[in-house]
C-alpha cells in the first residue's frame, strides 16, 4: 500500500486493528517469517516517520519494553529487519511481543523524557538501564518542609515533594539551579528546621545567599513566598518571576539598598535573556 493510499494516523486510531490489511510485499513476508505479529504488521505502514515512543506488549497487554525513536516507523521496522543473533535480550523480547502502542511527540527531546517517565510507570522487565530512574536527574523542591530546599535527585519518592524532570540535558538542569541560587535565597543546609537549628548563621547569610531562617532572621511566610517564585520558574513561568524580581528591585532601591537592587538588576537581565526553559515533566512523586 502506498503512503498516498494509506489511512492517516487519525483514521487508524478510529478503525479496529483487525480490520486493517496486512501489506503484501517482500519485506513484510520476510518479517512475518521471522515472527513479527500480525497486529504489528497491520500497524507498521501507518506509523509516522516522526519522533515518538513505542511500547512493546505481550499477549495480555502487559508492557514488555518502552523505547524512544527519532523516526517511529523506521525504528519499529528495524526490530524485524534482522534475526538479532547477537542480542539474546532482543531475541527474548521479540519472542514475547504480540502488540504495539505508539505515542507521537513534538521532538526527540520529548521522546527521551516520555520514555523515562513511562519506564518509571510500567517498570518493563526488558528495560534495564532506566528502570530504577538512575539515568536522568530531577530537581526536587521539598515543599513538605516548613522551610523547603531545592536539591537534585535521581529517585522519585512518595514524600510530598515537588519533582521537576527528568532532565535529559544535565547542563540545562545546572543552568536552572544556577538561576535559582543567583536570584532566590534558598537555604542550602540540611537542618530539619525549625526542630533542628544551628546556634548562628552560616557563611551563606553573610554573603547574602540566605536570609538565615535557621536562627529566625526570616519568617515562614516570607520564605514560602520566595519558594512560590522558585516553583514558578521551574514550571516555566519566567514572565511571572521577572515581574516579581523587578518589583523587589524597585523596593530595594526605595529602601536605598542599592547593593541588593544591583544584584536583582543583574538577575533580571539574566532572566530576560534566558531561552525558553527546557521541557520537563512535573511529577508529584513516585514509588519508593
Amino acid at each position: 500500500m502506498s503512503d498516498e493510499l494509506a489511512p492517516s494516523a487519525d483514521v487508524v486510531a478510529s478503525v479496529s486493528i483487525d480490520a486493517l490489511p496486512i501489506p503484501d510485499d517482500e519485506w513484510t513476508r520476510a518479517a512475518l517469517e521471522r515472527g513479527m505479529p500480525l497486529a504489528v504488521a497491520r500497524r507498521l505502514p501507518h506509523l509516522p516517520e516522526s519522533p515518538g515512543v513505542y511500547l512493546w506488549k505481550d499477549a495480555e497487554g502487559g508492557v514488555l519494553y518502552v523505547g524512544k525513536a527519532k523516526r517511529l516507523r523506521s525504528r519499529v521496522r528495524s526490530y524485524w529487519a534482522q534475526d538479532h543473533d547477537a542480542s539474546p535480550k532482543t531475541r527474548g523480547l521479540l519472542r514475547k511481543v504480540q502488540d504495539l502502542d505508539t505515542i507521537v511527540v513534538p521532538s526527540e527531546a520529548h521522546s527521551l523524557i516520555l520514555e523515562a517517565t513511562l519506564i518509571k510507570e510500567y517498570r518493563p522487565r526488558f528495560n534495564i538501564a532506566l528502570r530504577d530512574d538512575k539515568s536522568y536527574p530531577y530537581i526536587k523542591v521539598t515543599v513538605q518542609e516548613p522551610f523547603p530546599r531545592v536539591i537534585v535527585t535521581r529517585r522519585l519518592q512518595e514524600d510530598g515533594a515537588r519533582y521537576f524532570g527528568p532532565y535529559t540535558d544535565v547542563g540545562a538542569m545546572r543552568r536552572a539551579l544556577n538561576v535559582v541560587k543567583r536570584i532566590f535565597t534558598v537555604r542550602s543546609c540540611h537542618y530539619a528546621l525549625p526542630r533542628e537549628a544551628p546556634e548562628r548563621p552560616c557563611l551563606d547569610y553573610f554573603i547574602k545567599r540566605c536570609k538565615a531562617p535557621c536562627v529566625g532572621y526570616q519568617g515562614t511566610d516570607d520564605y514560602r513566598a520566595m519558594i512560590d517564585e522558585v516553583l514558578w520558574f521551574l514550571e516555566g513561568r519566567t514572565g511571572d518571576v521577572v515581574r516579581h524580581v523587578r518589583d523587589r528591585m524597585m523596593e530595594a532601591s526605595e529602601r536605598l539598598d542599592f547593593e541588593r537592587a544591583g544584584e536583582l538588576r543583574d538577575a533580571l537581565r539574566h532572566l530576560e535573556k534566558m531561552e525558553e526553559p527546557t521541557v520537563v515533566l512535573e511529577v508529584e512523586g513516585g514509588g519508593p
